[in-house]
């Protein structure tokens, strides 16, 4: 639908680029923690 509105490819590059120091913080923050779902 997209690649129709604009004639061209689209992809999340940039959006990966923007997020990465994000993701870089978050898995420092939680690095060494347990994750656990809880009893249903």
């Amino acid at each position: 639908m997209l690649r129709e509105s604009t004639g061209r490819e689209l992809d999340a590059q940039a959006m990966v680029e923007y997020f990465q120091p994000l993701y870089e913080w978050l898995v420092e923050q939680n690095r060494g923690r347990q994750h656990t779902l809880p009893e249903l």
